[in-house]
């Protein structure tokens, strides 16, 4: 059994599309769509926005269903030039991001057992980058940010849920892998409001719609964030189809905190 956690339903909803997953079971507030996704039996999660839904949701996953992996996935941010929008990291390190004075950072890394594809980069026709993903408590808006969070940290890219998946995962002694598709890449800077836009993890519509009453050209800002994102879900979606069957058989090795 194969979990794959993403934050979103625009994450969610592309995988479903591939994959024979009909079967939705409720545990507690959470909605798993069962099934397989190229041959492989899989649990199918849309967990929330954010560290403590990630943790809340990886916690139930492995309680209800004792997967073998454990893939948290979704969109990221890229941190280095040579990321582009489309692009998939795969993740070799977690890192988790303490602390951000603004000009130095605390990091903490998470020992997991990664669990890599056997992928050529070029696989699929797929631009692949393997290397750090590093996990914040907040979207980071600003290229500038991006740019020197990516220098001081080495990351390839940056999200909001995987290190605390990954954090649950290397506690059950389940394996781990952490996949994301490029939405906005280390030179791009996204709407200032955004991370106003979520509460408990979830998206707030009418947050949204005082923004944009607020600055209308926001709406041309979400609209190509929009298009970016429809474009990494679907290219995610294909991607992970993919993956989950040159996932190899062995056990791999629990990686050094440093």
């Amino acid at each position: 059994m194969i979990a794959i956690l993403v934050a979103v339903k625009q994450e969610l909803h592309p995988i479903l599309r591939l994959a024979n997953a009909r079967n939705i079971v409720r545990q507690e507030h959470l909605d798993f769509y069962e099934g397989t996704l190229a041959g492989q039996p899989v649990a199918l999660l849309a967990l929330g926005v954010g560290k403590e839904c990630a943790r809340i949701a990886a916690e139930m996953t492995i309680k209800c269903y004792r997967p073998d992996l454990i893939i948290s996935a979704g969109f990221g941010g890229g941190l280095q030039e040579q990321v582009r929008n489309g692009d998939i990291v795969i993740g070799t390190e977690v890192i988790d991001l303490s602390g951000d004075d603004g000009k130095d950072v605390r990091l903490r890394v998470i020992p997991v057992r990664n669990r890599q594809p056997q992928l050529d980069e070029q696989t699929g026709n797929f631009r692949v980058h393997l290397g750090k993903v590093l996990t914040t408590d907040d979207l980071i808006v600003k290229a500038e940010r991006k740019k020197r969070i990516g220098l001081a940290t080495g990351a390839l890219t940056v999200d909001m849920e995987t290190s605390a998946v990954a954090a649950v995962a290397a506690a059950h002694d389940t394996d781990f892998l952490a996949v994301r598709c490029i939405t906005d890449n280390s030179r791009a800077n996204l709407p200032r409001e955004f991370n106003d836009f979520f509460v408990l993890g979830q998206l707030q519509t009418s947050r949204v719609v005082t923004s944009i009453a607020r600055r209308p050209k926001l709406v041309l800002d979400l609209a190509r964030l929009g298009y970016r994102a429809n474009r990494a879900g679907h290219l995610l979606a294909r991607f992970l189809t993919q993956a989950v069957t040159h996932l190899p058989a062995e056990r791999p090795p629990v990686s050094a905190a440093a």
